[in-house]
């Protein structure tokens, strides 16, 4: 039987996986906001639950990659609602990541954003994803290398 189905990885089908910073600068009163797993949300991130930082560290953390783009697939990477959480990015926003949030930018010559994160949002998805590749006893995660490695279906019809 001929199948239409082709198994490829998330890092075939991604243009970049990443996560944000893996150092936390100081907060602050006044700045400009962070977001960590707990300012995900599945509209988005919640920029009024996000931590101020200085406009010199959201600077810097722009500079390394730390903010994500238009399109862009986040989602939760570490503690107890690892992989529960994922959203789209559907406009700019001055917002910098902390390494608990991963960031998928999807091939848009293989899939759409929207699609992929229909895709890590699936109770299936979720589950083969947690039952897999979820390390760590005190503080869940998965690593970038495991989502890069993590299979993905995608049919072949054309």
């Amino acid at each position: 039987m001929q199948t239409n189905w082709k198994e490829l990885t998330l890092d075939d089908v991604c243009l970049r996986i990443t996560d944000g910073a893996h150092h936390s600068p100081k907060s602050v009163e006044q700045g400009l906001p962070m977001a960590s797993v707990k300012d995900l949300t599945s509209f988005g991130i919640n920029l009024e639950s996000c931590r101020q930082i200085s406009k010199e560290d959201f600077v810097k953390l722009v500079r390394l990659g730390c903010q994500p783009e238009v399109g862009d697939v986040l989602i939760a990477k570490d503690g107890n609602s690892a992989l529960d959480t994922v959203c789209e990015v559907k406009k700019k926003k001055d917002v910098v990541l902390l390494s608990s949030v991963a960031v998928l930018r999807p091939n848009p010559e293989i899939v759409t954003s929207p699609f992929l994160r229909y895709y890590l949002d699936s109770e299936t998805t979720r589950q083969y994803l947690k039952n897999g590749f979820v390390t760590g006893a005190a503080i869940p995660r998965v690593i970038l290398k495991d989502f890069k490695r993590a299979k993905y279906l995608l049919n072949n019809l054309r």
